[in-house]
């Protein structure tokens, strides 16, 4: 299972601050679309692969673009929107 937490719009998006997916292993890529999926990935869905931060286990941060990033059972992950603010 991934953690995943959520702040800004893709909360708002998710309409949960905590979204559990049960895998053992999935792509920064395919994390997003199945977000995209749960949050009903219409025009008004508020993050892409191309706009949000992926912070995993507090440390580690690239871009939910990264193609060969994967993430696996036991991490939490953190999407933070590049527009989140100061």
């Amino acid at each position: 299972m991934i953690r995943v937490k959520s702040v800004g719009h893709i909360r708002t998006s998710l309409g949960a601050e905590t979204v559990e997916i049960e895998v053992e292993e999935i792509g920064a890529v395919e994390l997003i679309e199945k977000l995209r999926e749960i949050a009903g990935s219409g025009p008004s869905t508020g993050f892409t692969r191309f706009n949000t931060l992926i912070l995993v286990n507090g440390g580690q941060a690239f871009t939910a673009a990264a193609e060969d990033r994967k993430l696996k059972d036991g991490d939490e992950v953190l999407l933070l929107p590049f527009s989140h603010g100061g």
